[in-house]
């Protein structure tokens, strides 16, 4: 999704319309996260929650440091909370003064625990989507994802070991498109070039293509964790 977030910041309308239908269940969660009640497509909700993610698009800094779906929550907060304060004055509701900063206040420490928890289940979703780019990826090589943990090395030296070697590995171009190409480890070619023994290629070799495919993905940054700490 981040290559159709990049083209729909660019003005490529097909990128922003597969980056809005992708998350649409994540708008519809984050409406009904803050409202705290059911919200369907047919709610002025749901309209504001769209209309909040495409500005979101318009507006998104990637120098920021923040991630655009924590971004597009917040942008998704902020207007739904001034739409029900804009139906607060218009249905003639008067708060007294002290009352209405206590409430600010309060509403500001409120929001700030929402996103945080929010945040939370943002970053879940991301490691899932994450995990299942990787199984897709995994798959070309025969490889399935809920195998890694039966090929995960048991000894902490031999696991920084493999870490190691998909680093080389992934400097190497000739290895690299090769490997890409065949959707096979080249075994012969690797132990030739970078001097790793056959025997541990063999034996790690699903693990290995693993980290090395995770090395090649780095906006897998989600995934890469989750298996660095996992190991």
């Amino acid at each position: 999704m981040q290559q159709y977030l990049k083209q729909a910041m660019m003005g490529d309308e097909l990128a922003r319309e597969r980056l809005i239908l992708h998350y649409k269940p994540y708008m519809i969660n984050v409406a009904g996260h803050v409202t705290k009640k059911f919200i369907s497509w047919s709610d002025e909700e749901a309209s504001i929650a769209l209309l909040a993610f495409n500005r979101a698009i318009d507006t998104f800094d990637e120098a920021g440091g923040r991630r655009f779906l924590s971004y597009a929550y917040l942008l998704i907060n902020r207007d739904l909370v001034d739409f029900y304060r804009k139906e607060k004055r218009e249905n003639h509701l008067s708060l007294d003064r002290s009352l209405d900063e206590e409430e600010s206040l309060s509403n500001k420490q409120e929001n700030e625990k929402s996103l945080k928890e929010y945040e939370q289940q943002v970053q879940s979703a991301e490691l899932v989507e994450e995990i299942l780019e990787l199984d897709q990826t995994l798959r070309q090589y025969k490889i399935k994802f809920e195998e890694l943990e039966d090929y995960s090395p048991k000894h902490e030296d031999t696991r920084l070991a493999l870490f190691e070697m998909a680093a080389t590995f992934s400097k190497d171009a000739e290895c690299v498109e090769l490997l890409q190409r065949k959707k096979k480890l080249p075994i012969k070619l690797i132990s030739k070039k970078l001097g790793y023994k056959k025997k541990t290629l063999e034996r790690h070799r699903k693990y290995l293509i693993t980290l090395i495919l995770l090395t090649l993905h780095p906006q897998w940054e989600k995934l890469s964790q989750f298996i660095k700490r996992e190991s």
